[in-house]
């Protein structure tokens, strides 16, 4: 028997809640899969309560009364993570893009574009979002039904990267929380001392306690909190404070509690990371209680990771061939966690990924041609692929590949038809 603690909200009441669930010994499997959008297996039901009370933060729509904007591009999560459920991915209809601006170091900087246009102080520049570019949305219309100001936003011509961003799924998300730092560095190679051509590494996140970076498409944060904390603010306005722990009575817990949810925010995500957040639209901040916040964040956390398919002798000769193609340098079939095994064929490090694919954009140490390995597993419910959605199928994605591995792409393309039949139905498992 294992204990987790894990810490929620229901209505601003903060209570401990020990998930105690039997789950398996590290190195067996873990169980934590289930159906689209479910939560992880084990949770009681005061625990799903607070799942589904995050769930319903999740899918809400955001008024300007609540604090909708200055601008956004988006009035609820689930207005971008839609597909196939709340939590899932985005279709094209959803991208949006990142605008910055190099220096003469060679590094990316924000643009702070005038705000007179969205009736704020000229002078309060960070309520322009300057990680943002979103040419169409502003706070016109009544406070309950925002809409398309038609305004265009000035920062588009001051920038010379941009880039456009696809909303990922989060199932299973949370699991990485559970990855130890040494299981993610025992695979991290980054002189390619090896000489595999594989040289994966890691992203350190300073406003994050020296953590490694876990989450987003540059491991550009280590927490889900404070994702979630940049997402809320740079796609629709809605700020929030950082989660922080009174001592008390579970002050011997609080350690436990840091680990799952993170105090700093991440610079790359949020226009004031290490301050509360404000925008000067006229709504209070925060906008997003403490406890709508924690209710979110349990609901990421706890999303089940997905569920595989059934497996076939097809599939079974289609792993071999994945073997076979080296695919698994990167795309790691397993990674052990607290809890047991987990299969999400990440390795969770940041790699060269080619010219083809590079977008500019430098998060952390994460370069402009470097991307995290991006999970496959539940890879059959969700399109388009990679991290602007350039690709609408999964061979289009494989052959964009290049950089460090430019080698498993080009043997993916000399594949036979058999062969390339059966890799796909493997895909297509998991």
């Amino acid at each position: 028997m294992r204990t987790f603690l894990i810490l929620s909200s229901v209505f601003g009441t903060l209570v401990l809640l020990a998930i105690l669930e039997s789950f398996s010994s590290a190195g067996e499997e873990a169980n934590v899969s289930g159906n689209f959008g479910a939560a992880i297996p084990g949770l009681n039901t005061g625990q799903l309560a607070t799942f589904e009370f995050g769930r319903s933060i999740f899918k809400k729509s955001f008024t300007r009364r609540e604090g909708l904007g200055p601008h956004f591009n988006a009035t609820s999560c689930a207005s971008c993570h839609e597909d196939p459920v709340e939590g899932g991915s985005s279709q094209h209809y959803r991208d949006f893009f990142l605008a910055g601006r190099l220096n003469q170091e060679g590094i990316l900087e924000k643009i702070y574009p005038d705000c007179t246009e969205f009736n704020a102080p000229s002078q309060r520049t960070e309520c322009c979002l300057p990680s943002m570019v979103i040419p169409h949305y502003g706070p016109r219309g009544d406070n309950e039904n925002p809409v398309a100001s038609g305004v265009e936003h000035p920062s588009l011509s001051q920038a010379d990267v941009v880039a456009i961003r696809n909303a990922p799924p989060m199932f299973g998300l949370g699991l990485f929380r559970l990855v130890s730092d040494e299981e993610i560095l025992s695979r991290a190679d980054p002189q390619d001392a090896n000489g595999d051509g594989i040289s994966g590494r890691i992203n350190r996140i300073e406003d994050e306690n020296n953590q490694i970076g876990r989450f987003g498409y540059k491991c550009q944060t280590a927490s889900i909190e404070a994702f979630n904390r940049g997402a809320l603010n740079n796609q629709m306005g809605i700020t929030s404070n950082s989660i922080e722990f009174a001592m008390g009575p579970a002050q011997d817990e609080k350690p436990f509690l840091d680990e799952l949810f993170e105090i700093k925010t991440a610079y790359a995500q949020v226009a004031a990371p290490m301050d509360e957040l404000t925008d000067y639209d006229g709504v209070q901040d925060p906008e997003l209680s403490r406890g709508e916040l924690i209710a979110l964040v349990f609901f990421q956390e706890n999303l089940a990771a997905p569920r595989r398919g059934r497996i076939t002798s097809s599939v079974r000769q289609g792993e071999s061939v994945f073997l076979q193609l080296g695919c698994t340098s990167c795309h790691t079939a397993s990674l052990n966690t607290r809890i047991g095994k987990i299969h999400p064929y990440t390795d969770l490090l940041l790699h060269d990924m080619g010219p083809e694919l590079a977008d500019g954009i430098i998060m952390k140490q994460a370069l402009g041609n470097e991307f995290r390995t991006q999970p496959l597993w539940g890879l059959c419910e969700h399109s388009p692929f990679l991290h602007d959605g350039r690709a609408a199928t999964v061979r289009d994605a494989i052959l964009l590949h290049g950089g460090e591995a430019e080698r498993a792409r080009n043997a993916y393309a000399e594949l036979n038809q058999r062969d390339t039949l059966m890799l796909h139905r493997f895909l297509e498992s998991l």
